[in-house]
């Protein structure tokens, strides 16, 4: 079983909507991870849509069928996964 690692790569924070930590508990260790791994690229600004700062972003993981919905507050340094939405896997 893989096991969850915590960086500390950016003074920036994560904050899960209650929609979204529903579909997180529902997913596989490796989806997490995957998920993880986006997240900390999202918080670092590598990746991110510009138009997050302003509304939604969105990124997606097609290998693991999922579309990311989230915003970034540049204030607080806060990333908000507002949704992860199923969406059929890409080979």
């Amino acid at each position: 079983m893989p096991q969850l690692r915590h960086h500390n790569q950016g003074p920036y924070r994560v904050h899960y909507a209650p929609q979204a930590w529903r579909e997180v508990g529902r997913m596989s260790a490796e989806t997490f991870l995957a998920l993880q791994k986006v997240l900390e690229g999202l918080g670092e600004a590598t990746g991110r849509a510009p138009e997050a700062t302003n509304g939604l972003g969105r990124h997606a993981l097609p290998e693991h069928g999922l579309e990311l919905e989230y915003t970034w507050d540049e204030r607080s340094h806060t990333l908000t996964l507002l949704s992860l939405v199923r969406v059929p896997r890409k080979p």
